[in-house]
């Protein structure tokens, strides 16, 4: 069973990893498409924002139908989804055909984070979920470090439209595989409680949802994604623009940032593991680690402004991504302690509600740079500088507001109504 139980983590691993890059393509190929389509920045924070239109009710929508239906039927049915809607991008030859091809992308991977964390939970106890989670979040970096040099080369070589049918034939090649590993069943050894298919007491879910636990955690993802955001859709034109770096070296940056900020999120998760075994305690070890780490990815940020030296960026880029990638490796974990029979719809609810600010940020990212007319760099200087002030302030909240129940282990299941009034 170890070794099944090995088996899913890889292949959620590599959906992570495609996944990744099919977010992160659209931000790659920015020049090729503004210029084949005639799009000013404004615009373009349009496009980025589409990917969001539908991506955080569908997140929510589809969290909850996993835990009716099955994790492993929902990543097959995202994996159908991501194909069509990439291998569609080729026809494009206008905006609006653009943007829906994004919102039908991004309905397709809303559900995923969260579908994902519920099915890892089903094979991996308590005290080894950050280490599992946080080879979910390795996914998406080693998509950034492998996928971002392969995609320049492909979009640079054969054209932006046939790069996104390649990353449609990767989806398509997983739903294949799917087929056969998601039929697998998880151990009998973790005991979790089996309480999907009954129908979900809503006036004790909402109390949970108002608590200041609840609330504040997803207020530091909403920030954390926001960063995110501004990487996918607007840092590459950022590194090329303004920190006058090649396309190539842009793409060595983000791979070496992107795979060595992965393996350091790792260790601080196998030592975060390592606290709550210890102590049992999540607040210390979930919520007073990813505080301190946002704070300091905070500054990191901010600082990046103020250098041009490729060296220093990518120290800075390694430590901001090691500490961003850490939120959806906790902070999960806290939502998910708050109604563990219910990790689907507390992990899609959080993050259904975390990433509306994709929907947001590229719109206001745009408007701004925008308006900073040729001095374009003051533009982006202010929208990262706005950004570090805002994820320090989060941190700082979340460490004094977030209060989750001391004694995390989901052996020791309390109904939805003792545990609402517990957090309140």
């Amino acid at each position: 069973m170890i070794n099944v139980r090995w088996l899913i983590l890889g292949s959620i691993f590599i959906l992570a990893v495609i996944s990744f890059a099919d977010k992160t393509i659209i931000g790659l190929a920015a020049g090729p498409i503004m210029n084949d389509l005639n799009l000013n920045y404004e615009q373009w924070g349009i496009v980025g924002s589409s990917f969001f239109w539908l991506f955080s009710i569908a997140g929510i929508i589809g969290a909850a139908l996993s835990d009716r239906f099955g994790t492993g039927k929902m990543l097959l049915i995202m994996a159908v989804i991501w194909t069509i809607a990439q291998s569609m991008t080729f026809f494009v030859a206008s905006l609006p055909l653009l943007i829906l091809t994004r919102v039908m992308l991004g309905a397709g991977e809303g559900p995923f984070f969260a579908t994902a964390v519920s099915h890892l939970s089903k094979w991996f106890p308590p005290e080894s979920r950050g280490f599992a989670f946080s080879i979910l979040n390795l996914g998406n970096t080693i998509g950034k470090a492998v996928s971002v040099p392969v995609l320049v080369f492909l979009i640079a070589k054969f054209g932006w439209r046939e790069a996104f049918v390649i990353l449609g034939v990767f989806s398509l090649i997983f739903v294949f595989f799917w087929l056969w590993v998601g039929r697998m069943k998880p151990p009998l050894s973790i005991n979790e409680p089996e309480t999907a298919k009954s129908k979900i007491d809503w006036r004790a879910t909402f109390r949970i949802l108002r608590s200041p636990t609840f609330v504040f955690t997803t207020l530091i993802a909403f920030m954390g994604y926001a960063v995110i955001t501004f990487s996918l859709v607007i840092n590459p034109t950022y590194l090329i623009e303004v920190k006058q770096v090649s396309a190539q070296t842009m793409g060595y940056m983000k791979a070496i940032s992107g795979g060595a900020g992965a393996l350091l999120c790792i260790i601080i998760s196998i030592y975060s593991d390592r606290i709550y075994k210890k102590t049992q305690n999540i607040w210390k070890a979930r919520v007073l680690l990813t505080s301190i780490c946002i704070f300091l990815a905070g500054v990191l940020y901010f600082l990046f402004t103020m250098t041009t030296s490729v060296p220093l960026m990518t120290s800075a880029l390694i430590l901001e991504n090691a500490f961003i990638l850490l939120l959806f490796t906790l902070c999960p974990q806290v939502v998910n302690s708050l109604l563990p029979e219910r990790k689907g719809l507390m992990s899609g609810i959080m993050m259904g509600i975390a990433t509306t600010s994709g929907i947001i940020g590229p719109i206001i990212f745009g408007k701004v740079i925008q308006a900073a007319g040729t001095n374009s760099a003051a533009g982006f200087n202010i929208t990262i500088q706005a950004l570090s002030v805002l994820l320090i302030l989060s941190a700082a909240i979340y460490a004094i507001f977030a209060r989750p129940p001391q004694q995390g282990n989901t052996n020791n299941v309390q109904s939805p109504r003792k545990i609402s009034e517990t957090v309140n």
